[in-house]
């Protein structure tokens, strides 16, 4: 049986030239993010609900940055 090859929906967002991927590579570049990460691996978001105004999540904020350092 053959194997399909499925396209990551990162590689939809920031790979081509079309208007649409420019946007979205230009607006994580505005970030701070280098463009060696749009070379075709996947790029993963992390969202939590940390707030200074909410400390029942304040643990998030350490969580998020411990997985940013292991995911870059």
């Amino acid at each position: 049986m053959a194997k399909t090859v499925r396209k990551l929906r990162s590689s939809e967002w920031f790979g081509g030239t079309g208007k649409n991927a420019f946007l979205h590579r230009s607006w994580m570049k505005n970030q701070g993010l280098p463009a060696h990460l749009f070379d075709g691996r996947p790029v993963i978001g992390i969202c939590n609900s940390w707030s200074e105004l909410t400390p029942c999540n304040a643990h998030l904020r350490d969580i998020a940055e411990h997985v940013k350092r292991g995911v870059f």
